[in-house]
């Protein structure tokens, strides 16, 4: 079953933009809706298995190790953000997860500050379960380097810069 083994597990920029919701808008609130732009078709139970992929999610915390680690590597962040992060859990409870026949609605809802984090890893396991669940597999690491290879020397015969953040 797909899972995560970290809470960091998700786009930097999430972490970032949690940090400025903290400050600046903690009372707000947000809903976000799953749009299926690829049109597939869930298998039977697929919900089953997404709502028990997100319960696991609530077992995620920062470690010391990372807590560290992230402080010392962005020191623009606040310090007591990372305290914030540090007792921040993922809530179940504010993913609704419905399938109708082999369409799938997932609503995240909750204040703004709790909810931002969903999205990055809910999609992530939302392609992981649909994969398993179809038998397909990711291309192999090999496959994807080479891609991003022959895309970077494509980039350099036109002469466009790229930057690495």
């Amino acid at each position: 079953m797909a899972s995560f083994t970290s809470i960091l597990d998700n786009d930097f920029y999430k972490f970032t933009m949690q940090h400025a919701v903290v400050k600046l808008f903690p009372k707000a609130k947000a809903r976000y809706h799953f749009i299926n732009r690829g049109h597939h078709k869930f298998p039977d139970g697929f919900d089953v298995l997404l709502r028990e992929a997100v319960h696991e999610m609530a077992n995620l915390k920062l470690t010391k190790a990372e807590k560290a680690f992230f402080a010392k590597t962005c020191p623009y962040i606040d310090p007591t953000y990372f305290d914030f992060l540090q007792g921040y859990r993922y809530d179940p409870e504010e993913i609704k997860i419905f399938q109708d026949g082999p369409d799938l609605e997932v609503i995240i809802e909750g204040y703004w500050y709790r909810t931002i984090l969903w999205e990055v890893p809910l999609m992530s396991l939302i392609c992981e379960l649909f994969y398993e669940s179809q038998g397909l597999q990711r291309a192999s690491d090999a496959a994807v380097i080479a891609t991003a290879k022959d895309k970077i020397e494509k980039y350099k015969k036109l002469n466009i810069t790229i930057a690495d953040f």
